[in-house]
C-alpha cells in the first residue's frame, strides 16, 4: 500500500508539472526526498543504485550516446496511445549514438518505455563490460536495433514481457534471452527478428511475416505464432518446438535436429487473428485469435496460443503497473474565488 500510494503521489508530480508548464518532467526516487528533472542525462547523473525514476510522457532525447551503469528502476507513463492520451507516451531515446547499459547496471528493470536510440540499445560500452545480468524489459517498444553482446564471450542475460518489437535483436552463443507474450513486427523480408542466442526461450509470442530465429542452438519456442510464408527458424539446430501455429510449410531451414510436438504448418496468416491483415503490427490490431485458427484453447497450459494465453495474458493498452490517468479536465480559467478547477480520474493497476 505504501508503495502504491507513493507512486500514486509521484505520479500526480507529473501530471501537475506537464499541466502547469508543459515541460516534461523525471522525478527520480531513492532513499531521501524525490527530486525533479527535465534532462535524462542529470536524472541519471544524480541517481543512486536501485533508485526508481518515474517518467512523464514525452521524449526524453540525449543529444549523444548515455549510459546507465548502475541498477536502477525506469517506470514511464506506457507506449500505446490509445491508453496515454491524458500523458502521451515516453519515449527515451539519442539525437546520435546508442543507450548503453553496463554490466554494472545488472539488475535493473524498464516499464513503459519506448526505446528510441539512434543507432542501438547496446550492453557494454566496450567488451569488458556488456555483461549485464538480470535486466527485465515489461511493456515496452523498440523502434531501435537491440545489440545484447558485443563480443562471442558476452553471458548478459535478459528477460522481455509483453513487449513490441519493431527492431531485431542480437546476442551471442552465450548470451540468455527470454521472451514471453511479445509482439515482434520486424520488416518483412530484411531476416529474422532474433539474431543468435544460446539460451532462448520463447513462449506465447507472435512473429508478424518474418522468421521468428536463426544462428541459435538449443532453443526453445512453445505456445507462439510466426506468419512467415516460409519457415520460423532458420539455421539453428536442436530447437524444440511445442503447441505452436505456422504459416510456413516447414519448420526450418538449414537446420537439423529439432523436436516437434503439437504444432500446426500451413496456417493462412489472415485466419489467424480477430483483426491483423497485413503482417504488420498497429496498435489498431486485435490479436486475440480468431474462433477458426486452431490455437483456441490450445497451449500447453490449456490456455490460447499466443500473446493472449498464459495465466497472465498480454495487458490490453500495455497499460504499465503504476497508477494510470484516465481522464484529466483542466477548467480554461480560474473560478470566481480565484481556484483553477482540475478534475482528474486515475485507476489503480493490479499488474
Amino acid at each position: 500500500m505504501k508503495n502504491r500510494l507513493l507512486s500514486f503521489c509521484l505520479g500526480i508530480g507529473l501530471f501537475t508539472g506537464l499541466a502547469e508548464a508543459q515541460l516534461q518532467r523525471i522525478v527520480l526516487q531513492g532513499t531521501g526526498a524525490p527530486q525533479v528533472f527535465t534532462d535524462i542525462n542529470a536524472a541519471l547523473a544524480a541517481a543512486q543504485p536501485n533508485d526508481k525514476l518515474y517518467f512523464s510522457g514525452g521524449a526524453f532525447t540525449s543529444a549523444t550516446s548515455f549510459t546507465i551503469g548502475m541498477p536502477l528502476h525506469f517506470i514511464g507513463a506506457g507506449v500505446h496511445p490509445d491508453s496515454t492520451s491524458v500523458t502521451s507516451t515516453t519515449t527515451l531515446g539519442t539525437g546520435a549514438g546508442d543507450i548503453i547499459v553496463t554490466t554494472a547496471a545488472s539488475g535493473s528493470t524498464f516499464t513503459g518505455i519506448t526505446f528510441n536510440a539512434a543507432s542501438d540499445l547496446q550492453y557494454g560500452a566496450t567488451v569488458a563490460d556488456d555483461d549485464p545480468t538480470g535486466i527485465l524489459f515489461d511493456r515496452c517498444r523498440f523502434t531501435c536495433h537491440l545489440q545484447l553482446a558485443l563480443d562471442a564471450t558476452c553471458t548478459s542475460s535478459t528477460a522481455f514481457d509483453e513487449c513490441i518489437f519493431n527492431q531485431y535483436v542480437s546476442g551471442n552463443d552465450n548470451v540468455s534471452l527470454t521472451f514471453t507474450r511479445s509482439l515482434f513486427d520486424y520488416a518483412t523480408g530484411t531476416g529474422s527478428c532474433i539474431n543468435s542466442g544460446g539460451n532462448l526461450f520463447i513462449d506465447h509470442c507472435v512473429f508478424l511475416g518474418e522468421q521468428a530465429f536463426r544462428n541459435t542452438s538449443g532453443a526453445t519456442i512453445k505456445n507462439s505464432i510466426c506468419t512467415d510464408a516460409s519457415y520460423p527458424v532458420y539455421q539453428s539446430n536442436n530447437v524444440t518446438f511445442t503447441n505452436c501455429l505456422f504459416s510456413g510449410t516447414t519448420y526450418t531451414g538449414n537446420s537439423g535436429g529439432e523436436v516437434i510436438t503439437n504444432c500446426t504448418l500451413n496456417v493462412p496468416a489472415l485466419s489467424i487473428f480477430i483483426n491483423e491483415t497485413d503482417n504488420n503490427y498497429q496498435f489498431s490490431d486485435d490479436m486475440h485469435l480468431a474462433p477458426g485458427s486452431g490455437g483456441v484453447n490450445a497451449a500447453d497450459d490449456g490456455t490460447d496460443i499466443g500473446v493472449y494465453g498464459s495465466s497472465s495474458p498480454y495487458k490490453p493498452g500495455n497499460v504499465p503497473y503504476n497508477p494510470h490517468f484516465r481522464s484529466a479536465t483542466i477548467a480554461p480559467a480560474t473560478n470566481g474565488n480565484g481556484d483553477l478547477p482540475v478534475n482528474i480520474r486515475v485507476a489503480a493497476q493490479p499488474n
